[in-house]
């Protein structure tokens, strides 16, 4: 579950702009344009075979659930039916609203697929756009990859089948290895000269981020008529506008800065210890999501990742000690600034016994936190080498930050400026 910014009162004028352009909040009732450059294609490794498997077997209720998403698919033409020698099986998922959405079980299909390599943003890139931004809207769109086409000869590679029939879908269903790529690819090309102006995208998330909020109208109004001009479609009920603070990839946005989310939060702090490596393995992918809010989560974390290695998961008092140390580090996280780079960067190292860390600052707001772990040989090194690599391991880890500009470093040890200069 994540916690959303309550939607304020909209301002009349953003209202007015809303019902401008209210075709794009409703169903569509038409199947996507083709889009050649971006139709979704599936190509197919040499020698690859037809993936042709038998249906799993449902019970008779969930059968009648997945008769009737069928029809509806059917009546408003995403699928057809289907003859050619391609099958995968169906699985039902349930939605949080209780709901259940059918999906395609592809995964032998996507085994024999090439893997498209194009390049999907980095959460930390995009937050870096917003520094100074103080109103945010952001615009889910409606089962975004339904709102891209198929490529006309691999129609019949999406082929699936249930109980009663064999289907194929004309656009592009959830599930296809490549479809991540093909839709940031589409998105790139559609907004590509508003993009890190004005626009962030991800994937099916859209955030408008301006500095006031007559450059906000605009902005929008901008993104409005870009969405009507290629036939994209929104979701008005999951959509944000002309906000202070709005929830964005996990995180929190407004003009001090960006935060975590509550609801994120909360779960990592019940979190039940962990029983398996699995279970484990899912806690510290939430926790480390949020790395960069928590001073020394490397340091703190090792006990933890040391227990992802092979036969080493074994609960000793060190490990639930760094469980819970990880829980209340994560619940008592600050706003963090967004990078200006019209500024100075200054950063600050600190070594201990058995780790460094560091913490980029602008104004002596923290920007980012990083930290690792020391090994054996380097716990043994006196504290100004552990210094040293500390300051090392931040230039690279920052170096997007840095590169090509003056900024400043912060230790603790004198003897160090020397070695530096």
């Amino acid at each position: 579950m994540t916690t959303h910014a309550a939607q304020p009162a909209i301002p009349q004028i953003i209202l007015q702009l809303l019902d401008d352009f209210k075709d794009i909040f409703q169903e569509p009732t038409q199947l996507p344009p083709s889009r050649p450059n971006h139709d979704h294609k599936i190509s197919l490794i040499q020698g690859a075979n037809p993936v042709n498997k038998r249906p799993y077997r449902y019970a008779r209720h969930q059968k009648d659930i997945i008769e009737g998403l069928i029809q509806q698919y059917l009546k408003t033409g995403v699928i057809q039916h289907n003859t050619n020698p391609y099958a995968s099986p169906v699985v039902l998922v349930g939605k949080k609203d209780g709901s259940w959405r059918l999906c395609v079980d592809y995964r032998d299909l996507n085994q024999a697929t090439i893997k498209n390599k194009f390049p999907i943003p980095l959460v930390d890139d995009l937050l870096d756009e917003l520094h100074g931004s103080t109103v945010f809207s952001k615009i889910d769109l409606r089962a975004g990859y339904n709102q891209v086409r198929m490529a006309k000869f691999d129609v019949g590679k999406t082929a699936f089948r249930t109980h009663g029939g064999h289907y194929e879908y004309l656009v592009m269903p959830f599930g296809l290895t490549n479809a991540p790529a093909t839709f940031q690819s589409l998105m790139n090309d559609i907004f590509k000269h508003t993009l890190r102006k004005f626009l962030l995208v991800f994937f099916d998330d859209i955030l408008i981020y301006s500095k006031s909020f007559d450059d906000h109208v605009r902005h929008l109004q901008q993104v409005l008529l870009t969405m009507r001009k290629n036939l994209l479609f929104a979701k008005r009920s999951k959509c944000y506008f002309a906000v202070g603070k709005v929830e964005y990839l996990g995180h929190f946005i407004s003009g001090e800065g960006v935060s975590t989310d509550p609801a994120k939060i909360e779960a990592m702090v019940h979190w039940p210890l962990p029983q398996s490596i699995k279970q484990l393995r899912g806690f510290l992918g939430l926790a480390g999501y949020y790395r960069r809010f928590v001073h020394r989560y490397g340091i703190v974390a090792k006990p933890l990742t040391d227990m992802l290695k092979k036969d080493n998961f074994s609960w000793t008092q060190e490990a639930k000690l760094a469980f819970q140390h990880l829980k209340h580090l994560l619940s008592s996280t600050l706003v963090l600034a967004l990078p200006d780079f019209s500024k100075t960067f200054v950063f600050e190292v600190d070594a201990s016994g058995s780790g460094i860390g560091a913490v980029l600052m602008q104004a002596n707001h923290p920007i980012a936190y990083i930290s690792r772990p020391l090994n054996k040989q380097q716990q043994a090194l006196s504290t100004y080498e552990k210094d040293l690599i500390a300051v090392v391991f931040a230039v690279q880890k920052w170096r997007h930050y840095l590169l090509n500009r003056h900024f400043i470093i912060r230790t603790d040890h004198r003897s160090l400026k020397y070695i530096l200069d």
